[in-house]
């Protein structure tokens, strides 16, 4: 019997391939909804079969179902096209359904009904902005004006079809309980673990840092409230005494033209926007060069990234609304909030050096290894 594994053109999916072959050897199928010749992120990989995900492809998706003995098949986030391709496939085998969680299924489809505030500020009915965020008016105006099938609609359709949420934030599956009630099972998982057996953990020397360098957001999204965050950055920055490095690399072309307008406008020669896509050692390498990082969600998101610069040595200001703020200070990292601690131009101040070495010993007891959860993964 074997995994088919449904998934987009994603910066997890070539590891999580290797990750679901070395505890499951022989026994996945990545079937990626591609429509052009080549992967924009994907590594190349005789694993990875490109099939888009439209009906006219189903009966050779099923039959490569049928070929591999699928009897499992794991979503990779939620989208149309796969729950779609997921309907069609229940109703041709018998087979249980994994549901990777990413994040946005969820916060997108509470906020398109109204039931979790993603945006600051009012949203004018007016501007194209409003209609492109996921919130009660952008839904009402796609429902009745344009006739739009909506992510909240393929969110509550694909929920009767899923057997278990797979994620290692349990938060968040409260969260998809006390709005929704469903009959699916908790199962923990991360795409980014380690290697128990290969790693040897040491904490290494912290150095102060003194670079006087400010990270906010980490891609181009509209729920990273930019404009909330870069207004409180320079009211406290006055002096605009910090460089501000900003990722623009992944997400809306939109949202990176409004941050960038706006980012040069607060901080002139300070601002430094990253806009092309950085090798991941590279990438690293720049946030340990951070001070100070600020994000501007209201939802979890960027965990990746908090991860690493919590690692790192980073002060990190997280959104009070954000479930991120008190899963690390449950699991006992130092860690503040945007809205009660970042008050004064004081409290851009780097973490001492107490405080770095504790947060990096902290990140050593709660890393997460592949060893405790993979070979248990299909386990009912």
């Amino acid at each position: 019997m074997s995994a088919l594994h449904l998934c987009f053109d994603g910066n997890f999916i070539n590891k999580c391939l290797e990750v679901f072959e070395k505890y499951y050897p022989g026994q996945n199928l990545f079937l990626v909804n591609k429509e052009k010749d080549q992967f924009k992120i994907l590594q190349s990989d005789r694993r990875l079969l490109r099939v888009p995900f439209v009906k006219e492809n189903f009966p050779l998706i099923l039959q490569l179902c049928l070929e591999n003995n699928v009897d499992k098949i794991i979503l990779h986030g939620l989208k149309s096209d796969l729950v779609d391709c997921l309907r069609f496939l229940k109703q041709n085998i018998d087979c249980r359904v994994y549901w990777i969680f990413w994040g946005y299924e969820l916060y997108f489809t509470l906020g398109n009904l109204g039931k979790y505030k993603l945006f600051d500020g009012f949203l004018n009915p007016f501007l194209r902005d409003t209609y492109y965020s996921p919130n009660r008016l952008s839904f009402i105006v796609k429902r009745f004006f344009y006739g739009k099938r909506l992510l909240s609609d393929v969110f509550k359709e694909a929920l009767t079809m899923i057997d278990y949420f797979c994620f290692w934030n349990y938060k968040d599956y409260e969260l998809l309980q006390a709005h929704f009630h469903t009959n699916i099972k908790y199962k923990y998982f991360a795409y980014m673990a380690s290697e128990e057996t290969a790693i040897k953990v040491n904490i290494e020397d912290v150095v102060c840092k003194k670079s006087k360098t400010l990270m906010i957001n980490h891609q181009a999204s509209n729920t990273g409230n930019h404009n909330t965050v870069m207004k409180k950055i320079a009211w406290l920055d006055a002096k605009n005494d910090y460089k501000k490095i900003v990722p623009l690399s992944y997400g809306s072309s939109r949202i990176r033209k409004l941050v960038l307008r706006q980012g040069r406008h607060l901080f002139k020669e300070q601002f430094n926007p990253i806009l092309e896509y950085m090798p991941r050692d590279k990438y690293f390498e720049l946030m340990s060069s951070v001070e100070v990082a600020v994000f501007g969600q209201k939802r979890q998101e960027a965990s990746g990234n908090i991860s690493t610069l919590l690692r790192n040595g980073v002060k990190v200001f997280l959104r009070e609304k954000n479930n991120l703020l008190q899963y690390y200070r449950e699991k006992g990292y130092i860690i503040f909030s945007f809205e009660k601690d970042l008050n004064s131009i004081d409290d851009l101040k780097p973490l001492s050096l107490e405080e770095q070495a504790y947060n990096r010993d902290c990140s050593v007891r709660n890393r997460i290894y592949y060893d405790r959860f993979m070979p248990s993964f299909f386990d009912e």
